[in-house]
């Protein structure tokens, strides 16, 4: 709080009440030093604590005295006299009480008022003794020296207080400056930290987090104390191949490049336990001495980046100073990694959606291309050998009508064959009846579309109702990835006789499509699948892949081709 000149500081206050209670307290003392004491002298100092808490007064509601202190230095003069009276006069060891008056008013308006009010006293003082006396001359030396020494010693106490007065408020002063500017820098580094964990929550780009992490520790251990330019520190993130250095902060541009290997020291027991750990000697650690520009540090502070179970990486930070992270960095440092794992796992999580919104859509657009292929080589190619064979069946008509007739009805079947195959693409492109009766009804009609439309020879086993935890999803994902088998059972393996079969397990749901075509080598295949054309295995893969499954080949040349597909089942929750 600011104290303007008609706003006195509580010190003051405290300064002026203090000292008028020492001499309170040492009036009864001195007397009773002097075997003075009685009641009319206790009852004065009694009387005397009347003014001292009407003084107080203004300062409890933070103004000057002012006229108030002109009034008790008053009633100090008069309680002054009347106790040096019942003392002794010339002679009372009580005269220094007499400096209570003009000290009191010196406090509050200064030297020269305390001046004249010292000189009155000593005045009054005199009169009071020399009326005492009956008026003699002999007693004025003394009564001289004492009014000089009331003088002098008011004037010089009013002097000292008044520079120690202000010699606190220029130290006020200097600790309040120190204060606002120690303020303004908390409050801007409060508002850099803010921004920079705004930013860390806000960015779904892994990157980001990553540049801003360590600025953020930095500058949020600058706040703590200590030589923040000694710490050094090091971001590790964890990918297929063990821990690697993602960010580096005063450390050598060496160790960026590292793939860090834990080997059970510092940096395993943070992530074991899940809790930060510190080591004195990273030089001995076998995780931490891989780091060689940790090595002249003393203290060493490993935070781990992970959530539920998940690892993603872990913070390290060193400094020259032994015991330089104390339980406030810990704290402080546990906390920021929390939040960037947070960061961490969005930024994932938005990748994978994003990778898996790429994969739908390179999906679709292979579905498209499918689709054109079979419309290209199905369809329309009858449809174009019909336009032709109406032409010539047209001109027979003129020339042998029986022989016409019959190319009409091979027409016809061509007719009815194409429609077929119509019917059975808007059947593979969206199967309704799985929606209504689920899998199982949509592969036996798959089946039998296939033995009518292409003639192939299908046999169909189930030996299982369908699980609770294959989703409609899932479902659509099975159906289309057994049409592609049987289709390439059909159009590449030269296949006879084609198995399908569907089993229910406790954790997962297998379909198995089998063929006994002519087979095929399928490393050679996935090795220059773009050179041998498509034959839908990738699609398999990927959609495989949307379901969380898993797709397994055997195949070899002559011996026929076995597709498996297991798709875990969702959880049912009870």
């Amino acid at each position: 709080m600011t104290h303007s000149k008609s706003s006195p500081s509580p010190r003051s206050a405290w300064v002026l009440l203090s000292l008028r209670g020492l001499f309170l307290l040492g009036l009864p003392l001195a007397a009773g030093f002097y075997g003075l004491s009685d009641h009319a002298l206790l009852y004065l100092t009694a009387a005397w604590v009347l003014p001292t808490l009407l003084i107080s007064l203004p300062y409890l509601a933070e103004q000057r005295p002012g006229a108030i202190a002109w009034l008790v230095s008053a009633v100090d003069l008069g309680l002054a006299l009347a106790m040096i009276a019942a003392t002794g006069y010339d002679s009372s060891p009580l005269w220094w009480s007499l400096l209570m008056a003009p000290f009191t008013l010196g406090f509050v308006h200064g030297m020269l008022p305390a001046a004249l009010l010292a000189a009155l006293s000593a005045t009054a003082w005199g009169l009071l003794s020399l009326q005492a006396a009956g008026w003699q001359t002999n007693v004025l030396p003394r009564l001289g020296v004492f009014s000089l020494v009331i003088l002098l010693t008011s004037s010089l106490l009013t002097w000292l207080e008044r520079k120690g007065q202000q010699a606190l408020e220029d130290r006020f002063g200097t600790t309040r400056a120190s204060l606002e500017r120690i303020r303004a820098e908390e409050r801007s580094r409060s508002h850099d930290l803010y921004r920079l964990t705004a930013d860390i929550n806000a960015t779904l780009n892994s990157e980001e987090v990553i540049n801003l992490t360590l600025e953020l520790c930095y500058r949020a251990l600058a706040g703590t104390g200590g030589r923040t330019g000694q710490i050094r520190s090091a971001m590790l993130l964890l990918d297929q191949n063990g821990f690697r250095i993602a960010a580096t902060r005063h450390l050598e541009l060496g160790d960026d490049r590292l793939i860090f290997s834990a080997e059970s020291g510092c940096v395993s027991r943070a992530l074991i336990r899940g809790e930060p750990q510190t080591t004195l000697y990273p030089e001995e650690d076998p995780e931490l001495r891989q780091l060689s520009g940790l090595h002249d540090c003393l203290s060493v502070l490993v935070t781990p980046l992970a959530f539920s179970y998940e690892t993603y990486g872990a913070l390290i930070f060193g400094h020259a100073a032994p015991y330089y992270f104390d339980d406030e960095k810990r704290e402080l440092l546990t906390a920021i990694a929390q939040q960037v794992t947070i960061a961490l796992q969005n930024a994932r999580i938005y990748h994978e959606l994003e990778t898996e919104k790429e994969r739908i859509s390179e999906l679709q657009e292979e579905s498209r291309k499918k689709l054109a292929r079979d419309l290209h080589d199905g369809p329309t190619q009858t449809i174009a050998a019909i336009t032709m064979r109406v032409n010539y069946a047209r001109r027979l008509m003129e020339r042998d009508f029986d022989q016409a007739s019959e190319e009409m009805m091979k027409l016809e079947d061509m007719a009815r064959n194409t429609t077929r195959e119509i019917r059975h693409m808007l059947f593979t492109m969206r199967p309704l009846i799985l929606e209504t009766q689920g899998l199982v009804a949509a592969l036996y009609q798959l089946a039998e579309k296939m033995r009518d439309t292409h003639h192939l020879n299908v046999s169909f086993e189930t030996s299982t109702d369908l699980p609770e935890g294959l989703d409609q999803g899932r479902q659509g994902v099975i159906f289309y990835i057994a049409e592609e088998a049987m289709n390439n059972a059909r159009k590449h393996a030269e296949s006879e006789h084609v198995w399908v079969r569907l089993k229910s397990g406790e954790k997962s749901f297998v379909l198995q499509v089998e063929d006994d075509g002519v087979g095929f080598n399928v490393g050679a295949v996935d090795a220059h699948y773009a050179q041998l054309g498509s034959l839908g295995i990738v699609s398999m893969r990927e959609r495989a892949d949307l379901v969380e499954g898993t797709l397994k080949i055997d195949s070899a040349e002559g011996d026929g081709t076995r597709i498996t597909l297991s798709v875990p089942l969702k959880p049912i929750p009870s």
